[in-house]
């Protein structure tokens, strides 16, 4: 498991914002499918919830872990057919908007752009997109990010990945574009990855990596420094072999432990 707003995994998730009137936490407050993850907590302190509007993810909360309170969430918007349009980010105080993030298809159904606005206030600070290339099996074989619109947009970055038959994302190298506009390779980032079921494959977003089974090791070598980092992963696992937690190593040695739990 990787993740996008998390740490050690890529995902989404639905939850009612405590601060919502009455009428709007009933109305976002959808049924739980039984076996379905619902909550991650980090060394016990609860870090993020998550619950379904049928088996479609729609929100996710970020908590502090000391106070307990949402710092930040995400809202996700959805056509008709289930894809992503939007992801708004908001502050969990304020609710003001951090960011906006505009999702594309092509003819295919795959993801073709992204698009994404930062906010101070009302106003936009920094814009940037990205797009994306899939290979015939629709997994992820390359993402190219820009700086800017469209019209003055650069170059920033690339990255290429490889995948096995069965859909694990077994290594990733990122290029950056030089001020001489030239590619340099970056870095190298090799996965591996355990036999049993990954519970956040299947609402992935699809501008992300996500393997159908759960990470056991990361190692990113940096080019130009020769520094390496690796990250190791153990878990527990249920009756269904789905994880009950997950325990990351650090490169320092420092180990924090995630663990899963799923609607009744």
């Amino acid at each position: 498991m990787k993740n996008r707003f998390l740490p050690a995994m890529l995902l989404f998730g639905v939850v009612a914002l405590s601060s919502c009137e009455k009428t709007e936490q009933d109305e976002a407050t959808p049924l739980l499918e039984q076996g379905m993850i619902s909550h991650v907590m980090v060394d016990s302190a609860e870090v993020t919830s998550y619950n379904f509007s049928g088996s479609q993810l729609s929100q996710v909360n970020h908590y502090n872990e000391e106070s307990g309170k949402v710092e930040s969430y995400e809202q996700v918007e959805r056509d008709s057919k289930g894809r992503i349009q939007k992801i708004r980010s908001h502050a969990g105080n304020t609710h003001a908007l951090l960011s906006e993030e505009t999702y594309t298809y092509n003819d295919k159904g795959n993801l073709d752009k992204t698009t994404t606005a930062y906010y101070t206030g009302t106003k936009v600070d920094y814009t940037s997109y990205a797009t994306y290339e899939f290979n015939a099996q629709n997994k992820l074989e390359k993402k190219s990010v820009f700086e800017g619109t469209d019209e003055n947009a650069q170059l920033k970055s690339y990255t290429t990945y490889a995948v096995l038959p069965n859909g694990n994302y077994t290594q990733e190298k990122e290029f950056v574009v030089n001020a001489k506009g030239e590619p340099v390779l970056f870095s190298t980032t090799t996965y591996s990855y355990d036999a049993n079921t990954n519970p956040f494959y299947g609402y992935a977003d699809p501008a992300t990596t996500s393997s159908p089974n759960n990470i056991l090791s990361s190692r990113a070598e940096m080019h130009g420094t020769g520094k390496v980092y690796t990250y190791s992963y153990s878990y527990e696992y249920d009756e269904r072999g789905y994880p009950t937690s997950q325990t990351v190593t650090n490169p320092n040695g420092k180990r924090e432990t995630y663990t899963y739990l799923y609607s009744n």
